[in-house]
């Protein structure tokens, strides 16, 4: 099953559901600058048959597509495609004097395994309401968001954005999204509430709905706050 496609361009934070696409460039769905060098519609970003992929649109201006983590790049060439196998990656791309970077990031086998544990799909899918299991991420992930609170209890101090909770962690933007999202689908199929994304809910209720849960079921406690300091 596809999962997310996860963009971030200069602050613009993008989420493209399976099946669906995202053009960019100059007058595209994606509006990346008034550059008269840069084509009106350079790429798309395609789901095609469960392969989130990269299409060249445009005349000129290769298109590099590099993995955040390794060494692993292709060049595109206008007319040709290339499959986004990476967990992040970065796409960048020149028009005239100006350089472009456009961050992402993918759900595949990592949501498997956040979701199950390292087990996967063989793993037990029975999750208890109250202590659900959390790897090193989701815990510090949890304990950003809930830090305020933790600090004053009984008060309700704003929640972080999830960008200042992906630069506390050290983190970019798309891998904290996609972590966040794996969270609350776990938290959903242990049975809570409101922390699933359905239609007209808000993200900021969700992320309420999510610290209030972790603290009154305590998964997380303000004896555990030390962990950030050793995550960042």
């Amino acid at each position: 099953m596809t999962g997310r496609c996860y963009l971030e361009f200069c602050g613009e934070d993008l989420t493209l559901e399976p099946g669906t696409s995202l053009t960019f460039g100059r007058s595209a769905d994606l509006h990346i600058d008034d550059n008269p060098y840069l084509h009106r519609v350079l790429a798309r970003i395609v789901d095609h048959g469960g392969v989130w992929c990269l299409e060249h649109l445009g005349r000129s201006t290769p298109i590099t597509v590099a993995d955040v983590h390794g060494p692993s790049r292709a060049t595109v060439h206008p007319g040709a495609s290339t499959a986004l196998t990476h967990g992040e990656f970065v796409v960048t791309f020149a028009a005239g004097p100006t350089r472009y970077e456009l961050l992402g990031g993918l759900e595949t086998h990592e949501q498997v395994t956040d979701l199950l544990g390292p087990e996967g799909l063989a793993g037990t899918e029975t999750l208890d309401y109250a202590s659900v299991e959390l790897n090193d991420d989701q815990r510090v992930l949890l304990l950003v968001m809930c830090e305020a609170q933790l600090l004053q209890p009984g008060a309700r101090p704003p929640l972080p954005t999830n960008r200042a909770g992906a630069r506390r962690l050290g983190w970019s933007l798309p891998k904290f999204n996609r972590k966040l999202d794996h969270l609350c689908e776990k938290l959903h199929r242990a049975g809570v509430d409101g922390v699933h994304g359905a239609v007209g809910a808000s993200a900021a209720d969700r992320r309420r709905v999510l610290v209030d849960h972790a603290i009154a079921a305590g998964l997380v406690t303000r004896a555990d706050l030390a962990e950030l300091d050793a995550a960042a």
